[in-house]
């Protein structure tokens, strides 16, 4: 299956989280092709051959998703009006602040709109220590999903081509 990952990191975290789902990916066999957000346009180019989409970003200020992942979402939805592959969404935040990883609801809020959303990731703020092993339950997960999404994708078809 061919995963493409694109995220948006102000520390580190967030990149460090992609990192560690593309290597799982990648132990499962699959190609993966991680790339930050500000490649817009390379991005765009690459989502066609994407039969997995994930978008990761942190949390910024009191719960926002940031301005460069907005754009890049109002970009492929709307103004482009791209068909996305079914999609997860992941993304680390801090606990002490009252909307702690909004921003993984925000992109999957906006995202359901168009695809299906596969599942979601909320790391609290670096991967690194007791958090490191869920990227990988992560992408486990999402490789069950997708194959009873598949099944379930195969289930419709066929119900429509015997009628």
């Amino acid at each position: 299956m061919n995963v493409l990952i694109c995220y948006t990191s102000k520390t580190g975290n967030t990149k460090e989280v992609a990192l560690l789902i593309e290597e799982a990916f990648r132990s499962y066999g699959h190609a993966v092709k991680t790339i930050s957000i500000q490649h817009i346009f390379a991005i765009e180019s690459l989502i066609d051959q994407a039969e997995l989409l994930l978008f990761g970003s942190y949390t910024w200020g009191n719960g926002q998703l940031p301005e460069e992942m907005k754009q890049l979402l109002r970009f492929l939805i709307k103004e482009r009006k791209l068909p996305l592959p079914p999609v997860a969404v992941f993304g680390t935040g801090d606990q002490m602040w009252p909307y702690y990883c909004r921003a993984v609801d925000e992109m999957a809020y906006h995202l359901r709109k168009v695809t299906p959303v596969l599942g979601t990731l909320k790391i609290e703020q670096s991967p690194r220590g007791h958090q490191q092993h869920l990227p990988a339950v992560f992408v486990q997960q999402l490789l069950q999903e997708v194959e009873r999404f598949v099944i379930d994708e195969s289930k419709i078809v066929g119900t429509v081509a015997s009628k």
